[in-house]
């Protein structure tokens, strides 16, 4: 068992004030700060595109009288959104100002609604608020909205089906590259990176009160289970050291004499009614 005890943070300032307790409290620490980067594949093609995709893949599938319920659940879902598209572009045109029609404004009305609405009515305007924040994703995806105050300018019209949309590469299992150049869509990753700080705390947070660690932790910016996972290995080892501490006063200094003793199926953690086995 080691008797240091890691703990990370998602900015410098956190970690800089985490180690300036530790200092006040005697207790030595280092920063090591880790970069990691991640990608997300995904396929980039218009709605119309991927309608031709979906009927390619489906034709392989009959000819080997398979049945794909995913595609099939895709296809309806790429009409369903075009057909909403175009509900939308034929009731606008282009420089006109998108009132009300921000998230946090749509979210405000379906929250009035939720309070006095009956289910049928709360559910039309779920139903309402989800299509209309894919249909402002997508517009702003295709670089057609602008922002002006609170509110959007659709910039220009386009057709409902040469709008651009992105599918995750495990929703095409089966797809070839040769099936993604008959259709003309295109592979991409997103990348992303973050930045973590992991401080290592050294034996002198043994001697550490476990409530001022999880205090003062609740008043900084770390993840609730990170902080919550550090102060019970530190609560816990600290419990497991005062066990030592009782053998070796009780006479039980020997290498053999202290394993035989916490090889016992448990002992209670003192002040509590827990055991640690």
């Amino acid at each position: 068992m080691t008797l240091e005890e890691k703990i990370t943070f998602y900015s410098h300032e956190a970690a800089v004030d985490f180690q300036k307790f530790l200092r006040e409290k005697e207790c030595g620490s280092r920063i090591v700060v880790e970069h990691s980067f991640s990608g997300e594949p995904y396929f980039e093609g218009t709605i119309s595109q991927f309608m031709n995709l979906i009927d390619l893949l489906a034709k392989k599938d009959e000819e080997e009288n398979e049945v794909d319920e995913d595609l099939l659940h895709m296809k309806n879902d790429l009409i369903e959104r075009k057909e909403t598209l175009e509900e939308f572009l034929g009731g606008h045109k282009e420089g006109d100002l998108l009132s009300d029609s921000t998230p946090s404004q749509m979210l405000a009305q379906l929250q009035t609604i939720d309070a006095t609405g009956d289910d049928a009515i709360k559910k039309d305007a779920a139903d309402k608020f989800v299509s209309s924040l894919m249909v402002l994703a997508t517009l702003e995806d295709n670089g057609l909205l602008e922002e002006e105050g609170e509110n959007y300018r659709l910039k220009e019209i386009k057709a409902a089906d040469e709008m651009t949309v992105m599918y995750a590469y495990n929703d095409f299992p089966a797809v070839t590259q040769d099936d993604l150049a008959e259709c003309g869509i295109a592979s991409h990753v997103r990348t992303s990176s973050t930045t973590d700080y992991v401080i290592t705390v050294g034996t002198e947070v043994l001697f550490v009160n476990t409530d001022e660690i999880a205090d003062f932790l609740d008043h900084v910016d770390v993840d609730e289970e990170e902080a919550a996972k550090f102060v019970d290995a530190v609560f816990f080892k600290q419990a497991f050291v005062g066990k030592i501490h009782e053998l070796v006063a009780e006479g039980n200094a020997s290498e053999e004499a202290l394993l035989e003793a916490l090889g016992a199926p448990s002992f209670p953690l003192e002040g509590t009614n827990d055991v640690i086995s």
